[in-house]
């Protein structure tokens, strides 16, 4: 259904052809974000450009949301997936509960696979910016940031300036107009690099939402607010049966 294409070192731009449709703008007064955020009222403002939801891995599952709620409105997204979590049969569930096609939904997402923290530097530094072009697309999804920096062959000075390249990126897309949301599961054991890396992009995200589950709930956690704003949704808002 989706042509998934994983990058080598020597690879061209790693994304599938754009599909021969012409996109449908979306007014801006339409862009309110994908379901489980909406579902729980979470306000968000148009200068939100880097969005940061991390803890549980549900956040996975609501990045898959987000890019079916985005297509769903017409709007193409670029999906940068270091954690190979990019499900297209969730997606043609999304497309036919809305009684959509699920190619023409799946034709939309422009899927980048990054198999070391090297590749993924590349693809953010290199080829997000002209990809976002190339698709029409105002949106980029990045999927386990920090799953491609454990390898033990990438020493820890290395990984930091890869890190900090990708952080230089997102900034200047940022800047360009273009929205980034990361989705960053935290690991089981946190390495004082990786917890460096995650606290300035903590620092650096203009929302950073926590994601915890407990008791069939999930909880949203706005970090910025200094009233620590909470929200609750239930788990099963989570899941589309097929």
């Amino acid at each position: 259904m989706q042509a998934i294409l994983s990058m080598t070192e020597a690879a061209e731009l790693p994304f599938v052809h754009p599909s021969q449709e012409s996109p449908r703008t979306t007014p801006e007064g339409e862009r309110d974000w994908f379901l489980p955020l909406r579902h729980a009222q979470i306000p968000f403002s148009p200068e939100d450009r880097l969005l940061l939801l991390y803890g549980h891995p549900l956040v996975f599952r609501m990045g898959l949301y987000a890019a079916g709620e985005r297509v769903l409105a017409g709007e193409p997204i670029v999906y940068l997936d270091g954690a190979h979590t990019f499900d297209p049969f969730f997606i043609g569930r999304m497309a036919r509960a809305h009684r959509r096609q699920p190619r023409a939904l799946l034709s939309m997402i422009h899927v980048a696979r990054a198999f070391t923290c090297r590749q993924l530097e590349r693809l953010m530094s290199d080829c997000l910016m002209s990809a976002l072009e190339r698709y029409q697309s105002r949106i980029a999804i990045l999927s386990g940031l920090f799953d491609t920096f454990y390898e033990q062959s990438v020493p820890e000075h290395e990984a930091m300036r890869l890190f900090g390249r990708m952080m230089d990126a997102s900034q200047k897309l940022a800047q360009h107009g273009s929205t980034l949301l990361f989705l960053c599961p935290q690991a089981p054991m946190l390495t004082r690099a990786s917890r460096r890396c995650l606290d300035q992009l903590r620092g650096q995200a203009d929302r950073v939402i926590r994601v915890e589950e407990a008791q069939g709930l999930v909880k949203l956690c706005d970090e910025g607010e200094k009233t620590g704003r909470q929200w609750e949704i239930p788990r099963t808002v989570l899941e589309i049966s097929s």
